[in-house]
């Protein structure tokens, strides 16, 4: 236990709540007193770390999370169900069916295979709603975010297609999100400079 607590970055408190939860199986009993635990329980262990500290979901989240993973689901299954936790609950309130219309059509235009009923597609109609709202909608800007998103999504899936396991996929795809998201909303900020200094900015149109 004490191994797997410095192995994991977790205290040992942790890891017997974890335990007591059912989100980690119990360790390989070599005797009354002591149990054995391998590299399994580690990957499990990082996974829900990630799950919990780096993306703060709630309990019930990752319990939804390690079901899929426990449940032998696909690596497909995995990741559906990690980008559920993560785009959490949509709001209840009536859809913009305007701004649903244009995400149909750019979702379309591109080919996309993605479902509608994914709280990832509400969360993408209510930003796009909230954006026209303030003015800054339309699609021609909407079909340049969809393609810059389109890029950004094949990158993610080549850079965790090594993982063998799917508890190191689930890691990755939370880790991999939440570091890139500092860093590409700064890439942003610096392209951004780039165009106004190159003569290509609002003032210059």
């Amino acid at each position: 236990m004490a191994e797997l607590a410095k192995r994991s970055g977790l205290s040992v408190a942790t890891i017997k709540f974890y335990l007591r939860e059912g989100l980690l199986p119990p360790g390989h009993r070599s005797n009354v007193n002591q149990a054995e635990y391998d590299e399994a329980h580690l990957e499990r262990l990082r996974m829900i770390r990630a799950l919990a500290k780096v993306a703060r979901l709630p309990l019930a989240s990752i319990r939804e999370v390690v079901s899929v993973v426990e449940g032998g689901g696909t690596p497909v299954d995995a990741m559906a169900a990690t980008q559920d936790a993560l785009a959490g609950e949509v709001g209840q309130g009536p859809i913009n069916a305007e701004s649903e219309g244009a995400l149909d059509r750019i979702v379309a235009e591109r080919g996309w295979q993605c479902e509608k009923t994914s709280p990832a597609y509400g969360a993408a109609v209510a930003a796009l709603a909230e954006l026209e709202a303030e003015g800054f909608g339309g699609e021609g800007l909407l079909a340049g975010y969809a393609e810059a998103a389109d890029l950004v999504g094949h990158s993610d899936l080549a850079a965790v297609a090594s993982e063998e396991s799917t508890a190191g996929l689930v890691r990755a795809i939370v880790v991999g999100g939440a570091l890139r998201r500092p860093l590409l909303d700064a890439l942003v900020m610096l392209a951004q400079q780039h165009h106004a200094q190159a003569g290509r900015g609002p003032a210059d149109r």
